[in-house]
């Protein structure tokens, strides 16, 4: 027992010993582990970059919509990430258990097994991308049928059926991820004819439910005794635009002017009803009053107009007499109105006219006031030039008076000079002889 104890501490200090060399930091020993040990940090940062990279792909996923198109992959995707996160988070912020062994009889190491998740991850995203962009081609009119439910908000209207619609879009959708494309693309007219039915009915409710309601609760009052003709012509109106909307579900614009079209027409049905309810309930004596209560209303609109009075005249004729007027009155006012375009037409041209003239009186102005600086730079350097030519004469005449009085002067001394050369001489003589 004491050998075997003393032979294990022995094995330590021997382990402890061989450790304490090798990890030697000044020895060519140690580089060896620093470069591996640099190339394990570089490879946990690549792998850093392509978590985080795996992670944006996720989020463009989930916008994307990729899980419903490829449920499975998208799945086995996120399995696949979620492991890799796990053998990373093992050695995230211990290094040197990036290449420890995932297991005891495991030859794999943590950093190799993350590695492989991501390979996986990247994998299954690029058959999810594949899957929908398959899917988007094979069925394109399904899926522009679902952009426009969506555009013109059926789910408000039809939660349900939205919801059933979605549910067989997504059965064709899943042929497609299981390689059975021509199957999902033959089962697809159904399903359109479904699309369009639901997008003809929340075009529908969105642009007619008022009329509908308005002319049902007409019918139901028993507008058709008083006024059959006028409830008769709004009733064609909206069946004519409920028609039109059948034929043509995305002509918006068309939609809105016929709705409107027959909500005048439902309301004027009702206007004409009241009226004539009114008139059978009204007794004979009361007639002339009601006859004076709409000629004042026509009197009131001629003089609006300042046009004259012709309550002479019956009910169609005093109409017929107004609209004569505002006719006659359009017509003076569009000649008005004509003159004033001509007049502006030509104050306008006047006006760029006279802008031109302006802009030419500008530039001749511009141009005198250059002419004007070019001559009196050239006046200038003339008057320096004959100044300069002055002073130039005025320096050689002086020159040339100096020079004749020098002469006159050297002539003189010339003259002169015998008579005194001889004096001198008879006088040096007359001292010798002394």
């Amino acid at each position: 027992m004491k050998k075997e104890l003393k032979f294990a501490v022995l094995t330590a200090v021997i382990t402890l010993t061989l450790a304490g060399c090798a990890s030697n930091p000044d020895s060519t020993s140690s580089l060896a582990a620093d470069i591996k040990q640099a190339e394990t940090i570089t490879q946990i940062n690549n792998l850093k970059q392509t978590i985080d990279a795996a992670n944006k792909k996720v989020t463009q996923g989930i916008e994307e919509e990729l899980d419903w198109f490829a449920t499975k992959e998208v799945t086995d995707a996120n399995e696949a990430l979620a492991e890799a996160k796990e053998y990373y988070a093992k050695f995230e912020f211990d290094p040197s258990e990036a290449n420890s062994s995932t297991g005891f009889f495991s030859s794999t190491t943590n950093i190799t097994a993350a590695e492989e998740g991501i390979s996986k991850f990247n994998e299954h995203m690029t058959k999810a991308t594949n899957i929908k962009a398959a899917a988007l081609s094979a069925l394109a009119e399904a899926f522009d049928y679902r952009e426009q439910l969506k555009k013109i908000d059926a789910q408000k209207y039809f939660p349900s059926t939205v919801k059933e619609l979605e549910g067989d879009l997504k059965k064709l959708v899943d042929q497609v991820s299981n390689e059975r494309v021509e199957a999902a693309i033959s089962a697809q007219p159904a399903l359109l004819a479904k699309q369009r039915a639901l997008e003809v009915k929340t075009v529908t409710a969105i642009y007619l439910t008022g009329a509908k309601k308005d002319l049902d609760r007409l019918v139901k009052a028993g507008t058709a005794q008083h006024a059959p003709k006028s409830l008769s012509q709004a009733s064609a109106s909206l069946t004519a635009v409920t028609a039109f909307i059948v034929a043509e579900p995305r002509s918006i614009d068309k939609i809105k002017m016929q709705a409107e079209e027959a909500m005048f027409l439902i309301n004027r049905a009702e206007q004409i009803a009241l009226t004539v309810k009114n008139l059978k309930a009204l007794q004979q004596k009361d007639y002339e009053d009601y006859a004076i209560s709409y000629e004042k209303i026509l009197l009131e609109i001629s003089n609006a107009l300042n046009a004259e009075d012709r309550r002479d005249l019956a009910f169609e004729e005093q109409g017929k007499a107004l609209i004569a007027f505002i006719e006659a009155n359009l017509k003076d006012q569009e000649a008005s109105v004509q003159a004033q375009q001509k007049l502006r037409k030509e104050l306008k041209n006047q006006t760029s006219y006279t802008e031109l003239l302006e802009e030419k009186i500008s530039t001749l102005n511009a141009n005198l006031a250059n002419a004007k600086k070019s001559l009196a730079d050239l006046l200038s350097e003339k008057e320096a030039t004959e100044k300069a030519a002055i002073e130039k004469a005025a320096k050689a005449k002086q020159t040339i008076a100096e020079q004749e009085k020098l002469k006159v002067e050297e002539a003189k001394v010339e003259a002169k000079a015998p008579a005194e050369i001889k004096t001198e001489t008879e006088q040096a003589e007359s001292t010798t002889a002394q």
